[in-house]
């Protein structure tokens, strides 16, 4: 074993340790570090998280948050790259099988804060349920917003925000997300 992968092995180990989520269930290859945190659950169905190469291999890390009981988050056989966030406050975000997911990905179902300035610093956010369904590709730096459906085999392209659901076999781009053309067979 070379330095390289002892050197991420004990960042791995660290970042296990620095998680307080005790609720984490399934397989999973964790090949980057990864922060486990909340009281929900989270599920995992030979997931792989961490790409190398790819950047963010060796400086990055992972955060999963189940931020509530009464929240889950549900990871298909899935491949995740570097630095990928997911907090899900309460309710769910599922991912499907089959489905890539680029660098820098951040899929979040809740607010987190109200819009009204009197009660934005007491949380009260409103949380909707994230499906991403099987073999979605996601590009890099693409946000997923709370209540979005991704639909089976939908492609999301880098840097792309996404606020409506996402039709299956299309292509979305932007900020906010669009149509951009179906995926032909």
């Amino acid at each position: 074993m070379g330095i390289k992968q002892i050197y991420q092995k004990i960042r791995i180990a660290w970042y296990k340790r620095l998680s307080s989520n005790k609720r984490v269930e399934g397989q999973c290859i964790v090949q980057q570090p990864v922060i486990w945190n909340g009281r929900g659950k989270i599920v995992l169905n030979d997931t792989i998280i961490g790409w190398n190469p790819s950047s963010g291999f060796y400086d990055g890390s992972c955060y999963i948050e189940a931020r509530e009981e009464d929240s889950t988050i549900k990871i298909g056989s899935s491949n995740i790259n570097n630095g990928f966030c997911c907090i899900a406050n309460h309710g769910l975000i599922e991912i499907g099988d089959g489905c890539l997911i680029g660098t820098n990905v951040q899929i979040i179902n809740s607010d987190f804060h109200s819009i009204n300035l009197a009660r934005r610093h007491t949380g009260g956010g409103k949380s909707k349920d994230v499906r991403i369904e099987d073999n979605v590709f996601i590009g890099s730096n693409v946000s997923i917003m709370k209540g979005v459906t991704v639909g089976y085999g939908a492609v999301i392209a880098n840097g792309s925000v996404v606020f409506d659901d996402v039709k299956p076999k299309t292509i979305v781009r932007g900020n906010p997300a669009e149509f951009y053309k179906d995926i032909i067979d």
